[in-house]
């Protein structure tokens, strides 16, 4: 990657997270309802055994309920552990929410210690992605270190992305030899098919 694309990325990001860092928490909290509405009718989700999610911090479409209600509906649920040695995640299956997680790396929440089970990410079915800015076309900015990139290329997975509609940007720069798109991406008004 070019260090001028690197830089474009940089803007980017920051701009579109400013903006939804600046979203009300009840529009946030709304917004995400309607994703989730979205997220669990779709085929590719209802299809799926195994869900990995991500576990929302900061300003992003919440995932705590929906994690909890896939448990619910009897899914098996994998979240991610960072890596920070081989800048890479780790996925853990999830049995219980409250018991099975603790701030983890820069504070998100992760397996605790003891309640760490290893899945390997050839055995999820689907991969929900979190990001600061897409490309209807799926690509994505991420928030720089390119875990999830890493992660989607390994897993060859459907992957689909939750955003916010106001992450949704004409153009993302991306170079195909490190950045990997997304195959579906849901908003509060949309799903996109990417591609």
């Amino acid at each position: 990657m070019t260090e001028s694309m690197r830089r474009q990325k940089a803007v980017i990001r920051k701009t579109i997270l400013d903006q939804r860092d600046a979203l009300a928490p009840e529009e946030r909290a709304s917004h995400s309802l309607v994703i989730q509405e979205s997220l669990f009718q779709h085929p590719r989700y209802r299809a799926a055994r195994s869900v990995m999610f991500y576990v929302s911090f900061r300003s992003e479409v919440e995932t705590h309920v929906m994690i909890r209600e896939a448990l619910a509906s009897g899914k098996t649920v994998v979240v991610p552990i960072t890596d920070m040695k081989n800048r890479r995640l780790v996925l853990s299956r999830v049995d219980d929410f409250d018991e099975d997680l603790a701030p983890g790396t820069w504070g998100i929440l992760e397996p605790k210690q003891g309640k760490i089970r290893l899945v390997s990410c050839h055995d999820v079915d689907l991969v929900i992605a979190p990001g600061a800015a897409f490309s209807e076309k799926g690509w994505r900015i991420g928030y720089g270190g390119g875990f999830y990139d890493r992660l989607l290329r390994e897993s060859g997975k459907n992957a689909c992305a939750l955003a916010f509609e106001m992450q949704i940007v004409r153009d993302i720069p991306h170079d195909p030899q490190q950045d990997v798109p997304v195959n579906y991406i849901i908003t509060e008004k949309r799903i996109i098919r990417c591609g």
